[in-house]
């Protein structure tokens, strides 16, 4: 009796399933990277040593390096935060503000934007900051 011997894969035959895991595992993260909102200006926040969560809240004001402000996903002008925020607030009167400044930014202006918010009658302020490592 005579046994065929099987015939011998290709280096080829061999990696083609791992190039199609490797294909796969690349679309997988491609899509599950691209579920986080990324937001419409870059900010490094400032070091903290407190390892508390904030709470979360309603709206994100960020400030960038460079002095530009954006809220609601809009780049808005010095002037313009004050009126934006008066009329956010008069349609959600319980609502609540983050404030993410870069750690750049200039902090005078960032103060004097605080208490441009606490004239407009904000009673709750959390500032983002990432921790210290």
């Amino acid at each position: 009796m005579r046994l065929v011997k099987p015939k011998k894969k290709s280096a080829v035959e061999n990696v083609l399933p791992l190039i199609n895991v490797v294909f796969l595992l690349l679309i997988f993260f491609m899509l599950a990277g691209a579920l986080e909102k990324a937001e419409l200006l870059e900010i490094t926040p400032p070091e903290t040593a407190n390892s508390g969560q904030p709470d979360d809240t309603t709206a994100i004001l960020l400030v960038s390096a460079d002095g530009r402000i954006s809220f609601e996903d809009k780049i808005l002008e010095r002037d313009d935060v004050v009126g934006h925020l008066r009329d956010y607030f008069a349609q959600h009167p319980d609502g609540r503000l983050k404030l993410k400044a870069d750690a750049q930014s200039d902090a005078a202006m960032v103060i004097a934007l605080i208490e441009e918010l606490r004239a407009v009658g904000l009673k709750e302020l959390g500032l983002l900051a990432t921790g210290a490592s």
